[in-house]
């Protein structure tokens, strides 16, 4: 579970990886407007490809699945 507290979260990126043989996964999402949105695939392969020369698993990317925000009325009517 990830929780993202609006009023303090600027600019941030989550990046999920699996490390599942013989194919290593990865997904991510940025936040916008307060909530976490699927990235571009090349962003993510950008951000999980090895550094020149570093000895490191390579990972297939996909694309990250939408996540459905959940409001606070929504949240509330899940406690009564």
């Amino acid at each position: 579970m990830f929780a993202l507290e609006g009023s303090t979260v600027r600019r941030a990126v989550l990046v999920a990886t699996t490390a599942a043989e013989p194919r290593p996964r990865a997904c991510g999402w940025t936040v916008r407007d307060g909530w976490l949105h699927p990235m571009n695939t090349d962003d993510v392969r950008r951000a999980v490809t090895p550094c020149p020369g570093v000895n490191a698993v390579q990972r297939e990317v996909y694309p990250a699945p939408p996540l459905p925000q959940i409001t606070d009325t929504d949240e509330e009517s899940h406690h009564g």
